[in-house]
């Protein structure tokens, strides 16, 4: 299973970083083996942060632990099942044995708030 992490650094004794679109790193660790693929991330005027949730898919990830997500890039990882974890002011190794115990909080909505909304549920096919 993978899970994306967005980092300052390049590996998992790295800090989680504070904004999704704004990551230094992305580290992509495969938790049955730990091993980690770290994707450098620069961040220039006018970039799309789909791009960087599309890299999170591309990776088969069923996880993100990140800071604050934009709405365009929460929506898109929410309507393809990934859970989002935020794990802020924690190294990567910390927030990735925190999500093992269930400790990590839930990114529920873009806005930071813990109530649901939107249409994340179901299955693509089951919208409409």
């Amino acid at each position: 299973m993978n899970i994306a992490l967005t980092t300052a650094d390049s590996s998992l004794d790295s800090s989680i970083f504070c904004e999704f679109g704004q990551t230094p790193y992305l580290l992509i660790v495969d938790v049955d083996t730990m091993a980690c693929t770290s994707i450098a991330h620069t961040c220039t005027p006018g970039f799309d942060q789909d791009l960087l949730a599309r890299t999170v898919l591309e990776h088969q990830c069923e996880a993100v632990i990140t800071g604050k997500l934009s709405e365009a890039a929460f929506d898109l990882l929410a309507d393809e099942g990934v859970t989002r974890y935020l794990a802020a002011d924690m190294s990567a190794r910390m927030a990735l044995e925190a999500m093992a115990r269930r400790e990590l909080e839930m990114i529920r909505n873009a806005d930071g708030s813990n109530t649901c909304s939107g249409d994340h549920h179901s299955g693509p096919e089951d919208r409409h």
